[in-house]
């Protein structure tokens, strides 16, 4: 009764074990954010979408419950490297970063900056300068700081048509110039900056979407600017991976003939035993998956032009099972049926319906609402300034805020759960 609910996950799970050896990171590098630290998202209308911000955010909850980590969205639509109308660069520097001495700050600008013409030379050096200025600024004012510098992500002229024509090459170009410059500063020696080609990554992306799915690729970036979620989901995991994020959730190997745990990473596992028709066991994860929407119709693109099953492992490996369908029932709720070869090679649970992804998709539903929340704040700040009553509503937006982000903690704790396999 399962085959038919998951069987677009199939091939995803297929080459989960494949692609697990080119997304784990290498051996010694550690995850760049430490209990404590404070993130800055720097950046325009896309970085205050507050959602690959939120995604990040989500990631490290879920994968890392035992970090306090601080998260500050300092994006302001239509910004471009020399600020906006929320204020000059200097004083977005000061006011946005500054003030929260951030350990790590991340930089996505570039939509805004080719002033939506066609290409120039002009207006390329005009950007280029801006940017040196804006780095320059935040290492005066957070001069400890990890830099992440993100390209800016694609003007879609793959997908449908066009607004303004040749604003792609345009937008090709700052990635470049953005590529170009953290790779100066490399080579002179500056090893805490990162760059991520969300550009480049994004534009595959759309490409894949575009031969594979094509009704639904125009989807990816609906307005040609904006990405949905299906594609911040696609630079939240690729900046996870930068910063050497941990791929795996769990991974557990199982033999059925002599009932024994022969492998367990970032879980435990406890009264293993042989039933009538199979086995169970219980698990203790030291993470959850990630919330990723398995109802959303886009969710099969995510998995299929995207990376993100590899960054999101929950491997469950059985081995010397007799031949036949097992059905796995996790707190007594079934999640998936799989054959003895399935399991032998090992399934990815990060894919399926699980009390697991319950739970992670609890602490999603918070994070939009603390989102929200920030989204109003900053309406009353810089939309709303001249009102007399907006103190009010700042103090009690805070409190509310507050409130949410203690919610979300006591909830982060991964739970046992009660697994059991059974033979049909």
């Amino acid at each position: 009764m399962f085959a038919d609910r998951n069987r677009w996950i199939a091939s995803v799970s297929s080459l989960l074990l494949v692609l697990s050896a080119f997304s784990t990171p290498a051996h010694g590098q550690q995850f760049a954010l430490k209990d404590g630290d404070t993130v800055v998202f720097y950046g325009d209308s896309i970085t205050a979408q507050r959602l690959y911000t939120r995604f990040v955010e989500e990631f490290v909850l879920t994968r890392y419950p035992a970090l306090n980590i601080h998260f500050v969205n300092a994006g302001v639509p239509g910004d471009t490297v020399y600020g906006g109308y929320a204020g000059a660069m200097a004083e977005r520097v000061q006011r946005d970063v500054a003030t929260f001495h951030p350990a790590h700050i991340t930089v996505m600008l570039g939509m805004n900056d080719g002033g939506y013409v066609p290409k120039s030379e002009k207006i390329d050096a005009v950007f280029q300068q801006g940017y040196r200025q804006l780095l320059d600024a935040l290492h005066k004012a957070a001069p400890g700081a990890n830099f992440t510098l993100l390209t800016p992500t694609p003007y879609d002229e793959i997908t449908h048509g066009t607004e303004f024509p040749g604003y792609s090459e345009v937008i090709v170009k700052n990635a470049e110039d953005v590529a170009g410059l953290g790779g100066e500063l490399q080579a002179l020696g500056e090893k805490s900056l990162t760059i991520v080609d969300a550009n480049r990554v994004l534009t595959h992306a759309l490409e894949t979407a575009n031969a594979k799915y094509p009704q639904l690729a125009p989807l990816l970036i609906p307005d040609r600017i904006h990405p949905s979620a299906t594609g911040h989901w696609i630079v939240a995991s690729t900046l996870m991976s930068s910063w050497h994020a941990d791929p795996i959730v769990s991974r557990v190997l199982i033999n059925a003939d002599s009932v024994r745990v022969m492998e367990r990473v970032r879980t435990s596992i406890v009264q293993l035993a042989r039933t009538e028709n199979g086995l169970k066991w219980t698990q203790l994860d030291e993470a959850l998956p990630l919330p990723l929407d398995l109802n959303n119709a886009m969710t099969p693109l995510l998995f299929g032009v995207s990376d993100i099953a590899g960054n999101d492992q929950l491997i469950l490996k059985i081995d010397s099972l007799k031949a036949g369908q097992y059905e796995l029932y996790i707190d007594e709720k079934p999640v998936a049926e799989f054959s003895n070869g399935e399991l032998q090679r090992g399934v990815n649970l990060a894919l399926y319906k699980t009390p697991m992804l319950d739970q992670a998709r609890g602490i999603d539903w918070n994070e939009e609402r603390r989102a929200t929340l920030d989204e109003a704040r900053f309406i009353l700040d810089f939309e709303l300034k001249s009102s007399h009553s907006s103190n009010g509503a700042d103090v009690r937006l805070s409190q509310s805020r507050d409130e949410l982000s203690d919610t979300i903690r006591t909830s982060i704790a991964p739970k046992p759960h009660h697994f059991e396999l059974r033979r049909k």
